[in-house]
């Protein structure tokens, strides 16, 4: 079975294992370990530290001048994350792992131009394999699936409409799931609560300026109009954990109508899963 993956670096370029000249042998992506953390020889906890992994690669071309290629594309394109020190995502089907090369170590390359077998080393300080679901709320005026709007039998020239949107998030993961909240203006001090739990920040949002709510990173970034981001961690409701995870299942969510956002599922598992 031939494996497909790709390595984007933070500048958008990208290289593909399993076409074009660039293989990956048999490797250690789909391999995980959890450290014990102990105390008094009692296990206290688990964690992953940084790890690194190894990931056999062949270079077979058709000319000589496809090959001397290949073999530069595949050093440029990593090591431009590593002296920038930004990361590169590893991509296997739906699932994204954040990470460095580090290493790349090269045998049988002197046979001829048009083959050369390299072992590259992949680092990373979040052994997650990440997987992204998005779901858009929009604005109550936007969202006629929203509930919000209240339809009487009489023949009123208008609808009467809620305060409270609500409207159901599903969570298919086996468990919780960090996320990204991205809130879009115009509103002030946005509250969106799920089962709930509320997800607050007294901040005032312009037209075309958005808020970023990273349960990973425990950011809280505005995006302004212009391009600049402030933090605005120092501006959140801390009577109610914003980092929260998103429980499984179906969740009711509820805001008020006037403004829109998306929840971005982040589903972390140790090994992309298998399909």
């Amino acid at each position: 079975m031939l494996e497909r993956a790709m390595y984007k670096n933070h500048c958008g370029e990208s290289i593909s294992f399993g076409e074009n000249g660039i293989f990956l042998n048999k490797n250690a992506l789909h391999d995980y370990k959890w450290n014990t953390i102990s105390n008094n020889s009692r296990i206290i906890g688990f964690n992953k530290g940084i790890v690194e992994m190894a990931i056999p690669v062949v270079i077979v071309c058709n000319t000589e001048q496809e090959g001397i290629e290949k073999r530069n594309l595949l050093h440029e394109v990593c090591e431009k994350d590593v002296l920038a020190m930004k990361y590169g995502t590893l991509m296997i089907g739906d699932y994204y792992l954040k990470c460095f090369i580090k290493a790349s170590k090269k045998t049988d390359y002197l046979t001829s131009k048009k083959y050369m077998y390299v072992t590259l080393t992949v680092t990373t300080d979040s052994a997650s394999w990440i997987n992204e679901t998005t779901t858009i709320f929009r604005k109550a005026l936007e969202d006629t699936e929203s509930g919000g709007f209240l339809d009487f039998a009489y023949d009123f020239p208008f609808d009467f409409t809620s305060c409270l949107n609500s409207k159901p998030l599903l969570n298919g993961n086996f468990i919780a799931s960090a996320f990204r909240m991205i809130i879009y203006g115009v509103c002030k001090n946005p509250e969106i609560n799920i089962n709930g739990h509320a997800y607050q920040v007294n901040v005032e949002l312009s037209e075309n300026e958005y808020l970023t709510i990273d349960s990973i990173e425990k950011t809280i970034i505005l995006t302004k109009y212009n391009g600049q981001k402030v933090n605005k961690f120092n501006d959140r409701n801390r009577d109610s954990y914003i980092f929260e995870k998103i429980p499984v299942g179906e969740n009711v969510v509820t805001w008020e109508g006037d403004f829109g956002f998306d929840v971005i599922l982040l589903e972390e598992r140790s090994e992309p899963k298998w399909i």
